[in-house]
């Protein structure tokens, strides 16, 4: 059985180095949606292919010395805000329907004087190695940036939501000046608590290999190429310690190595359900598609395990799905409205399936 499927394996292994050698040709969006399913691979294969992490502003990258961002002139505000990305994105996903010049970005700025960076990076590689990554990057930033910088907002859409949180963690561990700064946070359809889709995917595979035969183990195996960051989605892992635990690629776990959203700082939750009607069984089931209500807003089936926010700081947007929730005026009224919300509204922690339930 181990030499049948090891055999059948070389063809595939073949197929796949073509595979690799052709997405030389291919074009920015394609590349940033292949780092998302296999990018760990492509950077471990050093072949040039894999995504640099890098802030977009007027969709160039920039180099974050107090020379380059001198010269990009720059709003003088004091005032950034960080947009990043989900699984397989990059940062031209922001753009609304309508009119792909404006997004949640330039709304912030035109609205609060808030100046928009957009982060890449590269999807396919652990939670945690990106988190750790944009910690220096935004160290960077905040360094060479030619004003002092005041404040930072943040928003994340999807695995973009879990990167910052990452971020926040290793920032804080290392004392690093920008985390001081963070006084919001907007998660957009993040899965705190791990995605059904990965999940499903990780059954998928668990009874493939079960089964007695040499192609669907093969097809298991395959499947179980997907990348790091994909895999890091099922339990919404954000440290290193979290995807080591030796239980860890376990399809029923609960994770032991809890992160705590970063402290004196407002988090703010948003999530869609394709349902018209948020408190549907539909919407309750499918959520948006991808990512479950409760897992947006950090419910899971114990408190314990769940994230401490204010209900106050969860909306559900019914009617709408993942990926438009990136760039939709709906959620972008709501970012609003909260930034407009007077600081003596903020509400003690409580843990948000508490409330959800009723």
């Amino acid at each position: 059985m181990h030499v049948s499927r090891q055999c059948a394996t070389v063809p595939l292994m073949k197929k796949k180095t073509n595979f690799v050698a052709s997405l030389t040709n291919a074009t920015e969006q394609t590349l940033c949606v292949v780092n998302g399913v296999i990018g760990d691979k492509l950077e471990e294969s050093r072949i040039g292919l894999a995504t640099k992490m890098a802030l977009y502003a007027e969709d160039k990258p920039v180099t974050l010395t107090k020379r380059s961002l001198k010269q990009k002139k720059l709003n003088p505000s004091g005032k950034i805000c960080i947009l990043a990305h989900g699984s397989c994105g990059s940062e031209k996903g922001w753009g609304f329907p309508e009119n792909a010049e404006e997004n949640y970005g330039s709304q912030l700025q035109k609205d609060f004087g808030l100046i928009p960076f957009f982060l890449r990076y590269n999807s396919g590689l652990h939670i945690s190695t990106n988190g750790k990554r944009l910690s220096d990057l935004l160290e960077k930033l905040v360094r060479g940036y030619p004003q002092k910088v005041n404040e930072l907002v943040l928003v994340g859409h999807s695995m973009g939501g879990l990167v910052f949180r990452s971020a926040c963690h290793y920032g804080q561990k290392k004392n690093k000046k920008w985390v001081r700064l963070v006084s919001k946070i907007f998660y957009i359809a993040s899965p705190h608590a791990g995605t059904h889709l990965e999940k499903i995917g990780k059954l998928t595979t668990v009874i493939l290999n079960q089964i007695p035969n040499p192609i669907t183990k093969i097809i298991g195996y395959v499947g179980d190429l997907r990348s790091n960051g994909i895999k890091d989605l099922r339990h919404g892992y954000l440290t290193d310690e979290a995807w080591q635990e030796r239980d860890a690629e376990r399809l029923f776990y609960w994770p032991q190595n809890q992160t705590p959203l970063l402290k004196k700082t407002d988090h703010y939750f948003i999530c869609g359900t394709l349902s018209k009607a948020a408190d549907s069984k539909m919407g309750r089931l499918f959520g948006d598609g991808l990512v479950h209500p409760a897992s947006g807003t950090g419910q899971t089936w114990f408190s314990s395990h769940g994230t401490p926010v204010s209900p106050d700081h969860c909306k559900i947007i019914p009617g709408i799905s993942h990926h438009r929730l990136q760039k939709s005026r709906r959620v972008y009224a709501q970012i609003r409205y909260w930034i407009h919300q007077p600081s003596h509204l903020k509400q003690r922690p409580y843990w948000i399936n508490k409330t959800l339930s009723k």
